[in-house]
């Protein structure tokens, strides 16, 4: 499932891997806003004209990287314009989770939920709220 390793990335420190340390906590916030910055860059290049020089800068003005990686990262952004479907991805099960607890109420169990997804297989997320939500969400995001 798109967006399941980074799902759980923030979701193992929101529950307390760790211990509550700060770096861990920072080293996965640094990674998200690389990831975020690939959702913009991903977009604007292949639907606004991004400039691989415009792109390089985004990485390193929000993503705080050094200027040969944020390059390298703005040339992939030029052949892959799907590398923003695990940001996307991961944005898309948090909603569905929140909605899902919204759902269930006091009965909801993190547990069960991601018990019930992942026994979906890997489908589009979509997909797995039509198999886990009971009322007709329209719209994901």
């Amino acid at each position: 499932m798109e967006g399941w390793a980074h799902y759980t990335e923030q979701m193992m420190l929101d529950i307390g891997y760790g211990d509550g340390d700060p770096r861990l906590r920072l080293a996965q916030l640094k990674e998200a806003l690389t990831r975020n910055c690939r959702y913009i860059a991903a977009i604007k290049m292949h639907t606004q004209g991004m400039t691989v020089e415009e792109a390089t800068r985004l990485f390193q003005e929000k993503a705080f990287a050094e200027k040969a990686p944020a390059r390298q990262e703005a040339v992939r952004g030029t052949f892959d314009p799907g590398y923003l479907n695990y940001t996307l991805g991961k944005l898309m099960i948090l909603k569905l989770r929140e909605d899902y607890r919204r759902q269930e109420g006091d009965a909801f169990s993190l547990l069960a939920f991601h018990d019930r997804l992942l026994g979906l297989g890997a489908p589009p997320v979509p997909l797995a709220c039509r198999a886990l939500l009971r009322e007709n969400v329209e719209a994901i995001l």
